[in-house]
């Protein structure tokens, strides 16, 4: 359950000593694996709705996942400070701090820093731009960040998680004031978006671009399962355009294109949309032709489904 969660981010394939400028950041990931940029991500690092996440059974197989990807040159690492509620608040950026502070330092300056992209959940309570900036840097403060002068630190981009246009409009405006000060504080290193659609994404490229500051890329669900031409393509065109990498999370629809399903999935809320998806009639045969691609291509149905992402940019 905590193997690796890839996002792809070009649609193209590098060469393996190539990499990947992220965003308007002068950040670039390490070098893709078998040519295809990809980023770890820590959804499940602390979830208990989700994932039924426990850390006396768990944590090894995290730091181990950790360990890997960096050995396998990733250094983008996807977080949230909502990664882990209540008393597991953040856990998810503990744990990645955790990894990084175990990894042997005779051999760190041969790896890419690795770079913690860390989604700052917007509460209904948090309304300032201080609250939001406080929020920032408790998340960097549990990650390990420290200033350049005080040594080797992973890099920092803090990023919104969702946008509150819809119900609370208000909050953007705090929101953003908040990951800019940031910026210009030098407490980060460019700043992220995720789950825009199109017309926002102008927006904000519109506000950080008059402050100067670097937007490092957009997080969008990406997969099969999702609605690629409505959801997706539109919000990908304008990161395009703009210069802002857009980053597919959940390529595998949760697990559901890697061959879980509700009986096998740990966590009852996966298992229910697993169960909702696969016994309908689109979703049956999505799954059906998806295996059926794997068996003739002589590969597995989540090789399947990340090759469509990363064709898809």
């Amino acid at each position: 359950s905590y193997k690796f969660v890839l996002f792809i981010c070009l649609a193209v394939t590098l060469p393996l000593s190539q990499t990947l400028k992220l965003g308007q950041t002068p950040l670039s990931l390490g070098p893709p694996l078998g040519g295809v940029p990809c980023a770890l991500g820590t959804w499940s690092w602390g979830n208990k709705l989700l994932y039924e996440y426990d850390s006396s059974t768990d944590d090894s197989s995290i730091l181990a996942s950790y360990d890997a990807a960096r050995s396998s040159g990733i250094n983008l690492f996807d977080t949230g400070d909502s990664y882990g509620t209540g008393k597991l608040q953040g856990n998810a950026e503990r744990l990645l701090k955790l990894g990084y502070d175990n990894e042997p330092r005779s051999i760190f300056n041969l790896r890419p820093p690795p770079i913690f992209l860390s989604k700052i959940a917007v509460y209904p309570w948090l309304l300032t731009s201080a609250q939001y900036h406080e929020s920032i840097m408790s998340s960097r403060s549990r990650l390990g960040i420290k200033n350049t002068s005080s040594g080797p630190s992973p890099k920092f981009v803090p990023s919104i998680h969702w946008s509150p246009d819809n119900y609370n409009p208000f909050q953007t405006g705090a929101l953003y004031e908040a990951l800019a000060r940031c910026y210009e504080e030098g407490n980060c290193d460019g700043v992220g978006l995720s789950n825009l659609g199109a017309d926002s994404l102008l927006r904000a490229c519109e506000f950080f671009q008059s402050r100067s500051v670097p937007i490092a890329c957009n997080q969008i669900q990406c997969s099969l399962v999702s609605d690629f031409e409505n959801d997706v393509k539109p919000a990908l065109e304008v990161g395009n355009e703009a210069g802002v990498t857009t980053l597919g999370y959940s390529p595998l629809g949760l697990g559901l294109l890697a061959g879980e399903s509700e009986r096998t999935s740990r966590g009852r809320l996966r298992g229910f949309v697993f169960n909702k998806i696969s016994t309908s009639s689109t979703g049956d045969e999505l799954l059906k032709t998806v295996g059926r691609i794997a068996e003739r291509k002589g590969c597995t149905e989540s090789q399947v489904g990340l090759n469509w992402v990363k064709r898809k940019g």
